[in-house]
């Protein structure tokens, strides 16, 4: 499901380079060890739009076709980063999950991957003293960062709660 454009060789260093509205952390998890995963900062592909490019020089034919297999077969929401830029410069972000998901789903299975995709233990957007609430709006999904109503101090118990904290991405 995830929509891939294939670069121009004239604009490309690399023999297979494409891009994809796939999320970079889910791009990257899903193609671990067939291709290099990339951010795309490129001017004449939105990066809001295509967050993603995957390229490699030398990919045997059976390779490029199991990376379109799977890129196909991924389900696509808004990236992360935008999300984001959105929540802290707009205070929300709302969106149609119906351009995203498959329609078949109920609103708590869509209000369950949305959640799951969030950063949710970046400070950016979880503090102390205020955290993210996901709301549905009519029909579309509100993501809105709130006021908690007492601060929230993070308790560390057992040393996989610390390996756990300790291993978040630094980016979005």
């Amino acid at each position: 499901m995830a929509r891939i454009i294939y670069c121009h060789p004239s604009l490309t260093e690399f023999d297979y380079h494409v891009f994809t509205d796939l999320d970079f952390w889910d791009a990257r998890k899903l193609l671990r060890g067939l291709a290099w995963v990339k951010r795309n900062f490129v001017s004449h592909v939105s990066g809001d739009d295509f967050p993603t490019q995957v390229v490699g020089n030398h990919l045997p034919r059976a390779v490029i076709q199991k990376i379109e297999r799977r890129l196909g077969r991924a389900l696509v929401a808004p990236a992360r980063h935008v999300i984001v830029r959105s929540v802290l410069f707009s205070g929300f972000f709302e969106f149609e999950p119906q351009q995203y998901f498959p329609e078949r789903w109920s609103r708590t299975r869509m209000m369950h991957f949305t959640h799951a995709r969030l950063p949710l233990k970046q400070s950016v957007l979880t503090t102390p003293y205020k955290m993210v609430q996901l709301t549905w709006v009519g029909n579309k999904i509100r993501i809105e960062q709130i006021q908690r109503s007492k601060k929230h101090d993070l308790v560390i118990r057992t040393a996989r709660d610390a390996k756990l904290r300790l291993h978040v991405p630094s980016c979005f």
